[in-house]
């Protein structure tokens, strides 16, 4: 069951698990399309929808159809990878096929104080530690702020936000923008680290963040325009939606996704008609709402379904994802938060999802932990191994060793043993396989190992420092949208 003129890449990215088959990929995906063509999607921004109608669109007030043509013609249209280099300019990101990236995510409100574990308004000194115990971890691949500052003018908060993490890491950054002054700002204080814009676009180390659709059905003005600005401008944008299961969607996860893939198809067809062959990050982001509390859950098994559907749908179409783990229900780095996260975690890598955000997040993305982006980094380190699987080979079958060996012999003194454990073996650096006597002596939990880790990246880790001259400059720029505001 084809669609005709899009290319199916369901096969050409094996992974070790699949939600979807290909033929439920394209059911859903030509659910999609129907919505799009019969209901169509509130667009607030003329200029959008003038835009959407010169390329073919129906436009009927606010609303506006799109033929199934045009939508399959902007998807075949874009990117099929983004490539993100780190501060220095080397290729730290190839999103595509099933590289699976981990980082924090953005505009908690709360965080969890590391020294009193009290829950507090976020301020900008969370900002710093986040991304500075993130820049320690080796499995955090890229940054947000993981913080909404509230210590600041709220309409500047996400410039105050970039200061900080661009001071305080080398990893690639996703900005998000209060309205597109703000991206504005973000854009020139990345384009002061890299030693100018055409650098910055050579070897980008950033993505924009423009928000994301009003579900069900909805782009609002301040998106576009944030969406027009960062294409025009040359970078790759983030579009992602959620669905929140029995509210802004219909309750089952076919039905939601259908209607939330038809936002991020807008989006897409919004960045190609700005700018042809332009990089759209999508994103679909499963949540229950518990219908006997009314949160929206992260923790759930709803949630990991949708995520590997994302994975399943974004490979057929051979787009680079934006996907979600590393966040809890809980409010504290516990024992759900490691059931939760680890599942996460786990689905997202084999199934092959690419960028995933929120690391960090406790309470269902409205508060934030230190220990939180320590204690997953362990857990995606666990199921980047599990995804990495395993070599089958003469060398890995080892038969020349087993022979030499023989019955009744050991292998722990054997060359091959000292040649290859490195590569078999994951090492953990919290999880505890001492003796009994050995652990009995100091009796930590896993609590404990983890905000002894945080507390000594907090002391220890330098990131490797700005020039006097560039924080200047990110200073000025900060200065400046400050008296803005004034």
């Amino acid at each position: 069951m084809a669609i005709k003129g899009l290319k199916s890449n369901y096969y050409k990215y094996p992974v070790k698990y699949h939600e979807l088959t290909e033929e439920q990929c394209e059911t859903i995906i030509n659910a999609s399309l129907r919505i799009m063509e019969n209901i169509g999607l509130v667009i607030k921004h003329e200029r959008a929808r003038t835009m959407l109608k010169d390329a073919g669109c129906t436009v009927d007030g606010e609303t506006v159809r799109f033929p199934k043509e045009l939508v399959i013609d902007c998807i075949n249209s874009a990117a099929k990878e983004l490539v993100l280099y780190d501060r220095n300019g080397n290729k730290a990101l190839q999103v595509s096929g099933t590289n699976t990236y981990f980082g924090l995510g953005p505009t908690n409100p709360f965080t969890n104080d590391f020294e009193t574990g009290e829950r507090r308004k976020a301020c900008r000194k969370d900002v710093k530690n986040s991304v500075l115990v993130a820049d320690a971890c080796p499995n955090i691949d890229f940054m947000m702020g993981l913080a909404q500052v509230q210590d600041c003018d709220i309409r500047i908060s996400d410039v105050v936000e970039m200061r900080e993490m661009l001071e305080n890491t080398t990893k690639p950054i996703v900005g998000w923008g209060v309205n597109v002054q703000g991206l504005k700002d973000q854009v020139a204080m990345c384009a002061a680290v890299a030693g100018g814009i055409d650098k910055l676009r050579e070897k980008p180390f950033l993505s924009l963040f423009p928000g994301c659709p009003v579900s069900p059905l909805i782009i609002a003005e301040n998106e576009f325009e944030k969406i027009e600005y960062s294409i025009q401008e040359g970078f790759s944008i983030v579009w992602s939606s959620g669905a929140q299961l029995g509210t802004v969607t219909p309750v089952t996860i076919a039905g939601a996704f259908s209607l939330n893939l038809a936002e991020i198809f807008a989006g897409i067809v919004l960045a190609q008609l700005i700018k042809k062959g332009s990089c759209v990050v999508c994103g679909v982001v499963v949540l229950t709402v518990d219908m006997g509390t009314t949160q929206a859950a992260y923790g759930s098994p709803e949630h990991c379904i949708g995520e590997a559907m994302s994975a399943d749908i974004f490979h057929y179409l051979d787009l680079p994802m934006w996907q979600t783990a590393g966040v809890t229900d809980s409010k504290s780095a516990d024992e759900q938060s490691a059931i939760e996260c680890s599942m996460g975690a786990l689905i997202n890598t084999i199934s092959g999802g690419h960028m995933v955000h929120d690391v960090g997040f406790l309470d269902g993305a409205m508060s934030a932990s230190l220990d939180q982006i320590v204690l997953n980094d362990e857990i995606i380190g666990y199921a980047k191994r599990v995804a990495r699987g395993i070599t089958i080979d003469e060398e890995t079958l080892a038969y020349d060793v087993i022979e030499e060996v023989g019955p009744g012999g050991e292998f722990l003194t054997s060359e091959h043993t000292a040649e290859n454990f490195r590569e078999e073996f994951w090492f953990p650096k919290l999880i505890d396989r001492s003796r009994y006597t050995i652990w009995e002596e100091k009796k930590e939990d896993m609590r404990t190992r983890v905000h002894n880790r945080t507390a000594k990246i907090l002391a220890e880790h330098k990131p490797e420092p700005l020039s006097e001259e560039v924080i200047r400059k990110l200073d000025a720029i900060l200065e400046e949208a400050q008296k803005r505001l004034s």
